[in-house]
């Protein structure tokens, strides 16, 4: 067998717990040149437990040679008696028995019964036999013993409540704790196990701490919870058992000692701090144990606890007075609950650079309570935009035989698309699993549409003088990428440039297409009219309420607004594809007269020319009027519109404002019609080709948004919504998202980043609408409307928090959203990508996302806002944008400073933090509680020495290990010792908390 001999030797050379010693005769084989032979050998044998040692010769101090483990063997008499009072020591498997012999009979027969006795399975015999003795007296099993699947200690298992905030947390610390057999100091950890008198028989493991290494003096940073809403027993007698972990991988680790106490007594200790000494098995003082307590007085003050405690004491109170320490977390967790499920709660404890201060840190983790929601209302939108496209293409009539091909051809590719966003909205409908996708799911069809791992990372941070605390928010997801599409021919940003190439340039300077121009005038026009109509209502208001004032400036805002449609009208590519809508139409009046008089007669004698039949109904055909006119009678609807408001404002009649507002629809179906022309001409040889792309666009946009939505929920229910001016921000200089990617620029990841990108980069088409809302839960739900290409997303925000919103977000302003994404590799894969490829598109991304920053700071600064420069701690913006900037320039392998900065910036500027990377569980874990320990260290004064060691203890304890094993079934990340070599020290997870699983 394999075994640690200098620790065994050392143990066979303690003199000290020894069950039997002595001289024996051990038969050995003994080879010369001439002849081999079996002799019986003199020796020194001690026997301790079931370990059997035996030394070189027979003298006490000689040294040791072998050991015999005592298990599955019998000790029996020496039947063959080739030596006076022999026996064997016969070992199940073994075909060569070990033979003795000792001087005496008397002596054999206590070497016979001591080892027979020495064995675990003959205490285990004795310890039943006594049992069945004393339920034979007593009439009940003194023992019951726990199943044998949980006899085992699993370091990774929590069993205290993660669900409920405790009433009760302590803090645990050592002292004089001894160094091991070698001089090394241990790495201690303390298990702690509860019993409730006359409620429980056996001990029931309920918490650890973390590991602390190489400390005589350790302080835990993890903190144990006690109790949940029904209360917590005072009379409950807590066990604390402190281990020196030798190895981590596999949990190998020695008992250094044990202190038992009941909560009444640290809640009666003055200061509510307790000091034990720890008894090791011989009954030695083995140092000491610190205990400190504080109270969560959401669920029970203090007063109630300490007078339930002197009643179990059944003594009258001390009058020495105590400090209390008291804590409020109900709110933080209240707030959460409106948005979020399953919250998980961790606890920590760190130290300061002040020695009176400490910091009080819960880390939560929770799923997004809409995480199917706005998925399914997003496919809901599309299938209705798909219908609509496919109503407008057959409403754009008799066209030349071409274009009317490549309508048809349009037509099925969108009905195709109506059929899979339909079978899809089905699948989700009838899902009834978790509130989150797994990432072991992620190549799941029926879940595409659904972000990979959604989750919240909540840090609040408490100090006894600032009770309020601290909020940080990072939303943390899979890559927003089409795994179920694959990535043989990459992602979307490398298939929309290839495609951009065969399109038709809109200039011969221009890098834009013309369809990627119609498309822009498209979205333009659809928001005019979208922010018209609205504006048309407000007038209407206004003109009911009689206000003057406000008639004139939202006619003001109407008219620019009006005058803007007119504008975009004159653009040449639009004119140009007017003019080949008109001449298709005129084509395909000319061609084929003879066959079409028959359907002319019968068109002559419905009762309106303009009407067509749909198939169950006459609906309104479009005319053939030239697009110059229709410009024309826009400009004049505007003029319309100026004598409308002249006419409110001189108190006469006012005209129908429903005229211009139907002049403004009929131009924007026009305009429609012509974009479905220009889209069939560009796309005519690839139009399957586009619906694949587009579909792959709705499934990362799906991901994104969603995404980001539930940041904007956790943002709305956080008191940062309030600080720092961000409220001003929203209303002039819109949301600020960052999102942050460790994907590499190699194999699959590549095609991810590439999707990623575009992605973040389309959540400029969304908008943020603020809206109040009731406390039933209905209404707590945010709803996305109008289109594919200008999304609107009604948060819902409850009336306390609604009513301290500026003026103009309780108008219903929209608030634009400004995405950024830095993106640096930090896995193996990244070293290769930058060894043997190129990371060229991360620094294009990285770059693009730069110059997109500089432009939403810019806009902040014209705010003139000097509490963005002085908020969240050292450091001005301004000089964290330089930094960005020479970082970003700098060609450097796996920078990592980028990521930290954009973070920072983005902070201090009150934006929103999404976090990725392949699954959203490993890498993405290393980043986030990196990000936590930063945060404490810059802006809470958390102390140097205790950096390291808290990022081990958030890593090894805390919230991230429970999403490995809600995504995996196993509480270890993905990583392993290779991979490890090539991550970033700040990134690398501790020993014992990695391994190869399925990611």
């Amino acid at each position: 067998m394999r075994f640690n001999h200098r620790e065994l030797a050392l143990l066979a050379q303690q003199t000290s717990n020894v069950d039997k010693e002595g001289v024996l005769y051990m038969k050995e084989k003994q080879d010369s040149i001439f002849k081999k032979a079996e002799v019986y050998v003199d020796r020194y044998f001690r026997l301790k437990g079931n370990l059997l040692f035996y030394f070189k010769n027979k003298e006490i101090r000689s040294e040791p040679l072998g050991v015999l483990v005592l298990e599955r063997c019998t000790v029996e008499l020496d039947l063959d008696e080739e030596a006076l009072n022999s026996f064997v020591l016969v070992c199940e498997g073994e075909d060569n028995p070990f033979k003795f012999a000792a001087a005496t009979e008397e002596e054999r027969d206590g070497w016979i019964q001591a080892l027979h006795m020495a064995s675990y399975e003959c205490l285990k015999m004795q310890l039943q036999s006594l049992r069945e003795q004393l339920q034979a007296r007593t009439g009940r099993d003194p023992v019951a013993l726990p199943d044998s699947s949980s006899c085992g200690l699993d370091l990774d298992l929590q069993t205290e409540s993660a669900t409920e905030d405790p009433v009760l947390e302590i803090s645990l610390s050592c002292n004089d704790l001894p160094n091991d057999s070698q001089g090394n100091m241990p790495n201690s950890l303390v298990l702690v196990h509860i019993i409730v008198p006359q409620q429980q028989q056996l001990w029931v493991h309920h918490n650890h701490t973390e590991i602390a290494e190489k400390n005589n003096n350790p302080v835990f940073l993890k903190t144990i919870g006690f109790g949940d809403s029904e209360g917590v027993d005072t009379s409950t007698r807590v066990r604390l058992t402190v281990y020196n972990v030798k190895e981590r991988m596999t949990g190998t680790m020695a008992q250094l000692g044990q202190a038992i106490f009941t909560l009444q007594d640290v809640l009666m200790a003055p200061d509510m701090s307790l000091t034990l000494s720890l008894q090791s098995h011989d009954v030695r003082s083995n140092g000491k144990v610190t205990i400190m307590a504080w109270v969560n007085e959401s669920k029970v003050s203090m007063e109630e606890l300490q007078e339930a405690a002197a009643l179990q004491q059944q003594t009258v109170q001390p009058a020495v007075p105590r400090k209390s320490r008291t804590l409020s977390l109900g709110r933080m967790r209240d707030t959460l609950s409106l948005h979020f499920d399953n919250i998980i709660k961790r606890s920590f404890r760190f130290a300061t650079n002040k020695e009176s201060v400490s910091l009080q840190v819960h880390e939560y983790m929770a799923e997004f309570h809409h995480c199917f929601n706005i998925p399914v209302q997003l496919l809901r939108i599309w299938i209705d935009e798909e219908k609509q496209k496919n109503s407008l293409l057959q409403d754009l009539g008799e066209l030349s035989a071409d274009s009317s091909r490549l309508c048809q051809e349009m037509g099925g590719s969108c009905q195709h698309m109506i059929t899979l966003y339909t079978q899809r909205l089905t699948q989700l409908d009838r899902h009834t699993g978790p509130s989150f996708k797994r990432s072991v799911d992620k190549d799941k069809p029926d879940l595409e549409f659904i972000p990979v791992n959604l989750h919240l990372q909540r840090v609040a941070v408490f100090t006894e003088s600032h009770s309020a605390g601290q909020v940080y928010d990072t939303v943390t997801a899979g890559a927003a990428a089409g795994f179920t599409k694959k990535f043989k021919n990459g992602g979307l940003r490398r298939v929309l440039q290839q495609q951009r190439t065969a399109h038709t340039a809109e200039s011969t300077l221009g890098s834009r297409t013309k369809l990627q121009r119609a498309c822009s005038l498209r979205n333009e026009v659809t928001d005019l009219r979208q922010v018209i109509n609205t504006q048309c209502t407000q007038l209407l208001e206004a003109s009911e309420t009689g206000s003057l004032q406000q008639l004139q400036a939202v006619m003001k805002e109407l008219a620019e607004q009006a005058r803007e449609l007119v504008r975009l009208c004159e653009d040449s590519v639009l004119c140009d594809a007017a003019d080949g809508y008109l001449q298709a139409k005129r084509q395909a009046s000319t061609d084929g007269q003879e066959e079409t008089a028959s359907l002319r007669s019968i068109h002559q004698q419905s009762p309106d020319k303009n009407r067509r039949w749909s198939g169950s109904n006459l609906v309104k055909s479009p005319t053939t009027e030239p697009w110059e006119v229709t410009r024309l009678n826009l400009e004049a609807a505007v003029v319309c519109l100026m004598s409308m408001v002249n006419g409110l404002t001189s108190h006469d009649q006012p005209a129908d404002p429903q005229l211009w507002s139907q002049e403004l629809g009929d131009g924007v179906v026009k305009l429609q019609h012509f974009v479905d022309v220009v889209s069939a001409k560009e796309n005519k040889d690839q139009i399957q080709k586009m619906h694949e792309i587009k579909y792959r666009r709705d499934i990362v946009n799906s991901h994104m948004i969603t995404t980001m939505v539930a940041s904007v929920c956790a943002l709305v229910e956080s008191p940062e919504l309030m600080a720092n001016g961000l409220l001003h921000r929203l209303c002039h200089c819109g949301l600020l998202v960052q999102a942050e990617g460790l994907l590499s620029c190699a194999g699959d990841e590549l095609g991810m980043l590439e999707d990623m990108s575009v992605a973040v980069e389309d959540l400029n088409f969304v908008k943020l609408q603020f809206v109040p809302t009731d406390s039933d839960d209905q209404a707590l739900d945010p709803t996305v409307t109008m289109g594919r290409h200008t999304l609107c997303v009604q948060i819902p925000v409850q009336p306390e928090v609604f009513q301290r919103l500026p003026a103009e977000l309780q108008s219903g302003k929209l608030v634009k959203v400004c995405p950024v994404f830095f993106n640096i590799g930090i896995n193996e894969e990244a070293t290769y990508a930058e060894k043997f490829g190129s990371t060229a598109l991360q620094d294009r991304i990285n770059a693009e996302s730069y110059g997109n920053l500089c432009t939403y700071y810019e806009e902040v600064n014209k705010l003139g806002q000097d509490t963005v420069e002085k908020a969240g701690g050292p450091g001005t913006v301004s000089h964290l944008m330089k930094m960005l900037h020479t970082n970003v320039m700098t060609k450097k392998s796996k920078n990592v400073e980028v990521l930290h900065l954009a973070a920072e910036i983005c902070r201090k500027l009150g934006g929103l933090r999404l976090t990725a990377c392949k699954s959203g569980k490993d890498r993405t874990s290393m980043s986030v509680t990196l990000e936590m320990i930063q945060n404490l260290q810059r802006h809470h004064n958390l102390a140097p020495h205790v950096f390291w060691q808290a990022l081990d203890c958030v890593r090894s304890v805390g919230c991230r290990r429970e999403n490995t094993y809600k995504n995996t079934g196993v509480r270890k990340y993905a990583f392993n010792r290779f991979q490890m070599l090539y991550i970033p020290k700040l990134y690398r997870a501790p020993g014992g908390t990695y391994g190869n699983i399925m990611t």
